[in-house]
């Protein structure tokens, strides 16, 4: 990780050694200028009515680059009556702070833009935009496992040469269902989602037993090399056939991996975080509880490969449910990076409106 990043894993606090104390943050979403769906002047905009700037304007050069980080919400980590360096200690709030990007990367602080008191009252106008932002990419994730996961099923299919289990089904209703519920309206999309994830839950244990009976049904290839030659000379492309069955076996685990993603997926997009992660442990309780010596007497044919899913069926669920988690963590700030020009600009610009406003009210 970059010297320079302010991302954590964990919310606790950071002693300065002076009796002050910085918030870290777990999830940070960083916009740049040129981002797609950001009107980066709009926030510079909005920050500055919801903020006062001035005295940290004063500081602002138009050729250097600067970050203004927002905090979204008020963390429980954060105790009542601690003293934080960009925090008004009257209300709890967090105060967004503006830094100045240095050549090596770093940040250097510049100034705490205190909120405004007016505006306290009203919320933190950056938490729409930082969950809006947050539902998007979390409905891209599902959409992009729902195309993985068709892809999938057309190669097992392929392979098998259409004899499919007509329970695959309910895969693909499942994922159809779970995908269409992105659409509904929001008192419908819950219990739209859990029908889509009951048909996917079925499928996922079918597919668990189907892949279960073929890693159970593989002949270990024998550790001899007579043996092995032996048995190519009596059956011709014993081998090939060796890997097709393989294949077909792998492109199973992958399918099980990917109703497992999306289950939880469906979860996690609903705020069930817990129920996110016990579908992870789950399949991974299901994978330690199977043997694949078998399988791995395919590396008497082929160069030891310690990256195949044989090795690691269980490590690898592991790690898709930590991206899962992560993934579905909401921001708890946000990063502005712009020029000083910019910021300058825009000031000068909400500053002209307001101007015109009160004028034409008098």
């Amino acid at each position: 990780m970059a010297e320079n990043s302010i991302v954590r894993n964990k919310d606790e606090l950071v002693s300065h050694g002076d009796g002050l104390v910085d918030p870290e943050y777990r999830k940070i979403l960083e916009v740049v200028p040129g981002m797609e769906g950001f009107d980066i002047n709009g926030m510079l905009a909005k920050l500055m009515q919801y903020v006062n700037m001035s005295d940290a304007l004063s500081h602002v050069e138009k050729t250097l680059e600067y970050v203004v980080q927002i905090p979204i919400k008020h963390r429980d980590a954060f105790k009542a009556g601690e003293v934080f360096i960009n925090q008004n200690t009257k209300t709890g709030v967090m105060w967004p702070t503006l830094y100045e990007t240095l050549e090596n990367g770093k940040r250097k602080f510049v100034d705490n833009l205190p909120i405004k008191p007016e505006e306290i009252i009203h919320g933190n106008p950056f938490e729409s935009i930082a969950v809006s932002y947050h539902n998007i990419y979390m409905q891209q994730q599902i959409a992009e496992l729902a195309d993985a996961l068709q892809e999938t099923y057309r190669a097992v299919k392929r392979i098998e040469q259409g004899q499919m289990d007509d329970r695959i089904g309910l895969l693909l209703a499942g994922r159809d269902q779970i995908r269409y519920s992105l659409n509904a309206a929001p008192e419908e999309k819950i219990s739209a989602m859990a029908s889509g994830r009951s048909n996917m839950l079925v499928a996922q244990k079918q597919l668990l037993q189907t892949f279960k009976s073929r890693v159970g049904g593989f002949e270990p290839l024998p550790e001899g090399k007579f043996a092995r030659f032996s048995m190519e000379l009596m059956h011709s492309g014993a081998h090939r056939k060796k890997d097709q069955e393989f294949l077909v076996i792998q492109k199973y685990y992958s399918l099980y991996l990917q109703a497992t993603q999306m289950v939880a997926a469906s979860y996690a997009i609903c705020g069930q975080m817990d129920a996110a992660e016990q579908v992870f442990i789950d399949a991974e309780q299901e994978m330690q509880g199977i043997d694949f010596s078998s399988l791995q007497t395919l590396r008497y044919i082929h160069k030891k490969n310690m990256e195949m899913f044989y090795y690691h069926a269980t490590d690898y669920i592991a790690t898709e449910r930590e991206i899962c988690l992560e993934e579905a963590q909401e921001y708890d700030m946000i990063n502005i990076q712009m020029s000083g020009d910019k910021l300058l600009e825009v000031f000068q610009n909400v500053r002209t409106e307001k101007i015109s406003e009160s004028n034409s009210e008098q």
